[in-house]
């Protein structure tokens, strides 16, 4: 039949997203990649065009495990130099909905709040420039039926503008060190040094 399009395919599913709609226009100059700080400073493998690629060649496998499909911040640094004028963040970001709707989830670590301090405050949740941050009504071990701050872990970037923000420390990247672990620290230094002397 002519006309026909198979929705099922992933450049197609892309494509029914808004901003995913722009996936065919890309020449592949790579104009997008040289103007994208991600690339430049701290993922060395970013390259929304081989993205692009596997998008339209309904590789969807390889694009939701592709590391650019996780870290485009949609700052649209790339959108200003682009020849064509496509918002190219659209196209990730819709190939990453994708991803998110078939049950991957990022490979990176993301924000994580300790529910048992945490205090709603809510500086967390508007500090945060991707909007990955809500205060819901949750059900706490020992603290019963509170507001605490969550994290969407497909949106957060892991910026630390939260872990900064936080005045009761209830919020910390994965990786970051917590109160905790600090005190532990410090004890077991200050054991080590009274044994010592």
């Amino acid at each position: 039949m002519s006309g026909f399009t198979d929705s099922s395919t992933l450049s197609e599913r892309v494509k029914a997203i808004p901003g995913g709609e722009m996936l065919m226009m890309c020449y592949s100059c790579g104009t997008c990649t040289s103007k994208c700080m991600i690339q430049t400073k701290l993922e060395g493998s970013y390259n929304p065009r081989r993205l692009i690629r596997e998008a339209v060649f309904n590789m969807d496998d390889d694009a939701f495990a592709d590391k650019t499909t996780w870290l485009c911040t949609a700052c649209d640094l790339c959108y200003t130099a682009c020849p064509q004028k496509i918002h190219i963040s659209g196209v990730i970001n819709a190939v990453k909905a994708l991803a998110v709707e078939s049950g991957k989830k990022t490979p990176y670590q993301v924000a994580k709040v300790d529910e048992s301090t945490c205090v709603a405050c809510g500086l967390c949740e508007k500090i945060c420039p991707y909007e990955a941050i809500s205060l819901v009504e949750k059900r706490v071990a020992f603290r019963g039926t509170i507001t605490v701050a969550s994290v969407d872990a497909n949106k957060c970037m892991a910026c630390g503008l939260c872990t900064a923000a936080c005045r009761s420390t209830s919020i910390r990247l994965a990786e970051d060190y917590n109160d905790a672990e600090l005190i532990d620290s410090l004890l077991s230094w200050l054991e080590t040094e009274r044994v010592s002397s």
